[in-house]
This record gives structure tokens, C-alpha cells and sequence, in this order.
């Protein structure tokens, strides 16, 4: 048919066969490009990846903890102060990388699996409860400082809790059922942990 249009058919030909020859080479990458952005929507990660996050979690609450505890009765600096509230953002930080690996795991988790992760869970609950107490018998020591310390920590408070909630919530979620009654005490002693501070500094 083409060659009946003369000049015109011929280029018109050539133009398909330009185009055919372009789309054979981008049909794979549009088609890489294409199962890129499903692994990308659907992430795993692994136990191992989530008792790795709680021992993160673990050691920056271990640094918050002592900071507060070390914070001088008398003396204290803006700067000291500061440092706490860097501690507090790099633990949240890490709340919220661990509350997404814990919706990646795949399900159903195994029960040992499950009871590593409640171990972790009991570590770092101990972890928190005792910073969450210091900072509530220090708060004399925080009013002291001036440029509005203790709103930061109200804020510094509230933030943490609200990035805390999600990944409780996840854990719920993915607990073996034999150990959905465990998760659920250790979610409510950490709420009432955190209700304790904030409604000290509110």
C-alpha cells in the first residue's frame, strides 16, 4: 500500500519501522521501570530487621535516659538541654523506621520469632519508663532554664508519643495471637508511662 503513495508511502513506511524499532528498545525498560515500582510498593523486612530497629531504639533511649539523669540539679546549660531533645528526635527517628520494617514482615510471624520481639519490646519499655520518670522529677530543675525549656519538652513529649502509638498499633497487628495479650499490657504500661510526663509538663 505504501508503495503506491510514491515518495510519501516510502517515508511514511520508514517512519512506522523508526517508531517500531524505538519502542522495541524502551518496551523492556518501561517494563524494568514498571516491576521496580511494584517491589518499591511492596517492601518485606525481615525479624532480624526488626530486633535490629528495637536494639537502636534501645541504645538512643539509653542515651536520652542518661542525659536526663546527668542533667545538673543546679548549673545546668541551654546547651545540656538541647542535647536531650537531639535524643529524643534520633529515638523518634527510629520509631518510625522500626513501625515500617514491622509492617513488612511477612505473616504470620513464628512464635519464637514473636517472643524475641516481646523481649525487645520489654527492654526498651524499661528503658523508657525510666527516662519518662526522670523527666518528670527533674521538671523543677528544666523550669530553671529559660528560652520556654519545659514547652520544649512538653513538645519533644507529644511527638514522641504520637510516632510511639503507630508502631504499638502495628505490633498488635502482626503479634501471634499467643502473645497478643503480652503486647497489649506492655502497650498499655508504655501509654500510661508517657500520660504520666505529659500531663507533668502540660
Amino acid at each position: 500500500m505504501y508503495e503506491s503513495l510514491g515518495f510519501y508511502g516510502r517515508r511514511y513506511s520508514s517512519q512506522i519501522s523508526f517508531m517500531d524499532t524505538i519502542l522495541s528498545y524502551l518496551n523492556p525498560l518501561l517494563q524494568a521501570t514498571e516491576d521496580n515500582a511494584t517491589a518499591e510498593a511492596t517492601p518485606t523486612a525481615t525479624i532480624e530487621d526488626v530486633l535490629k530497629d528495637f536494639q537502636e531504639m534501645e541504645t538512643h533511649g539509653m542515651a536520652m535516659r542518661d542525659k536526663i539523669r546527668n542533667f545538673p540539679e543546679t548549673g545546668g546549660t541551654l546547651m545540656e538541654a538541647l542535647g536531650i531533645h537531639n535524643n529524643v528526635f534520633q529515638l523518634q527517628t527510629f520509631v518510625t523506621k522500626t513501625e515500617g520494617n514491622v509492617k513488612a514482615v511477612p505473616l504470620p510471624i513464628a512464635l519464637e520469632d514473636g517472643n524475641r520481639v516481646m523481649e525487645a519490646i520489654n527492654r526498651l519499655k524499661v528503658v523508657l519508663e525510666e527516662a519518662l520518670k526522670l523527666i518528670v522529677e527533674k521538671k523543677a530543675t528544666f523550669e530553671q532554664l529559660s528560652f520556654g525549656i519545659p514547652s520544649i519538652i512538653h513538645f519533644d513529649l507529644t511527638s514522641l508519643h504520637d510516632s510511639v502509638v503507630p508502631l504499638e498499633d502495628a505490633m498488635l497487628v502482626v503479634s501471634p495471637p499467643e502473645l497478643l495479650e503480652a503486647a497489649q499490657a506492655a502497650k498499655t504500661d508504655i501509654e500510661a508511662f508517657f500520660s504520666e510526663a505529659i500531663a507533668a509538663y502540660s
